[in-house]
Order: C-alpha cells, then structure tokens, then sequence
C-alpha cells in the first residue's frame, strides 16, 4: 500500500508539473533540517524533520529522500508533521490518497507529497514536514552513527534516462507558472551511545542540573514542536522520560506529575 501511495503521488506530481501552457522560475532554497539523537542499542527513537525559508505561499510539490545506515538503525513508520498536515487529503475527495507517501527501500526513505489544489492554505508551509520513527540495531556498537542524509530520490530521472539528480521543492499556482525552490539541507543522526544513561538527568531540559517548572515549559514548547526553543540535544535526551525516543505530551504530564511531588520515577 505504501508503495502503491508514492507512484499514485509521482503520477500527481507530473500531471501538475507538465500541464499546457506552464512556465517555470527558480527561487531561494528551501532548508531541510533532520534531527539528531543519542539512543542506545535496541532503544527506539523519533526524530523531526522540519522545513524552513519556504514562501509564504507554501509548495504544491516535494520529493525527496532520506538515506541511513540499515547495519545501524531501522525504520518503522514516517508521519506528517503539523507542516504537512494541510487537509489538503481530505479537500481532494477520491484522490486525498495520493497527496502523500512514503517507501522504505532498505537504506533510503522514500518521500512524496504532492497537491493540485490551487487554494495556497492547503500547501506545505515552514514547520515540522515528517517525524520519523525506528530502533537503533541490537547489534550496534558504542560511538556507531548512521548519518541521516537528505538527497535526491535514487531513480531514473526519466524512463531509461540517468539517475535523478534533483530534491523537488515545487509550487504550482493558478496561471499555470511553476516555481521551483533550490534545496539546502542540514543533515541528522542517529547516535549510539552504550551506557549513556549514567550521565542523564531526567527531566533536565534545559541542562542546568535542575529539574523544575522551568524544564516543564522548555519541554512543552517541544513537545508543541516549537522549532525555535533553543533546546540541545543533551536536554532532549534528558526531556524522554518516558522512554520511548521520541518528545511529546506524554513527557510533559510524567514531569509535571514528578514536579507535584506525586510518586513517579523519572529513570523508568
């Protein structure tokens, strides 16, 4: 099914971008910013991967891939941030399914979002575009990185032609112009780290060896995926206390219930 959803988005993808009468410009870059996390062996984990310096109009068309290291990690699920959830599915009735998809091919993550819809409030904007999930490998070993690295989807840019060189940031509008955006991209990690809970202070968000009520709101605007609050990656491992790799309300509550003074361990 989700490899039927990425060819039904490529198939949208070229309707919109080879419609009669379309020109094309090319604008300022668009940047992709995977996150980075430090988990242990067999440890799951999610990490964000946000969007920023898109027009404020938004884009129509997106195709990219993510690559890892599958000795190291895997991947279990890729969802749509608040960025990409634009109900632009629903707003295209019988073709909602086509708007995005993902394919996992072993070492490459797979991704296609892609709309007809002329209305720009459903487009994709700045913000958090995909949270991806995993484990880290059982087998993997202390200090062992599997760089999370945006590229160009691996296939031929045409039938029989070379490989596809390019990250499509794209926006169609109304009178048939095409915009097409540049890609700058800040790559992620996964990062093992063997017995790497010694030096953890759970709760600790903001790394000051505290832990109170100003942890809880750091945590809260991560969890409300503020891109801007500054967090580290330290106090983002710290934030996880619920052990589960990624930051979300569920983390938020189990703090606040330590802070109340009700009998929660944050280690667990």
């Amino acid at each position: 099914m989700k490899k039927m959803k990425v060819v039904s988005g490529l198939m949208a993808m070229a309707l919109s971008v080879t419609a009669m009468g379309m020109s094309a410009a090319a604008a300022d870059p668009v940047t992709v910013t995977v996150g980075k996390k430090t988990v242990e062996p067999g440890q799951s984990f999610s990490v964000d991967v946000d969007l920023s310096s898109v027009a404020s109009s938004g884009l129509t068309s997106i195709d990219f891939a993510i690559q890892y290291d599958p000795n190291i990690i895997s991947i279990s699920d890729v969802a749509l941030g608040s960025a990409g959830k634009t109900s632009a599915d629903s707003k295209e009735g019988d073709y909602g399914d086509t708007v995005f998809g993902w394919k996992d091919t072993g070492s490459e993550i797979v991704v296609i979002w892609s709309t007809g819809l002329e209305d720009s409030q459903y487009w994709v904007k700045n913000g958090t575009f995909l949270t991806i999930s995993g484990k880290a490998s059982s087998n993997a070993k202390n200090n062992d990185v599997s760089k999370l690295q945006v590229v160009a989807v691996d296939r031929a840019a045409y039938p029989g032609g070379s490989a596809n060189k390019d990250i499509v940031f794209s926006a169609v509008a109304s009178d048939n112009s095409v915009t097409d955006y540049g890609a700058k991209a800040v790559d992620g990690e996964i990062a093992i780290k063997v017995g790497s809970t010694d030096d953890i202070i759970w709760g600790d968000s903001d790394c000051n060896k505290e832990v109170n009520v100003l942890d809880a709101v750091l945590l809260a605007r991560v969890a409300a995926e503020d891109t801007k609050c500054g967090i580290t990656e330290d106090g983002k491992i710290n934030s996880d206390v619920t052990h589960d790799g990624a930051i979300k309300t569920d983390d938020l509550v189990k703090l606040l219930k330590f802070l109340a003074g009700l009998d929660v361990d944050l280690s667990k």
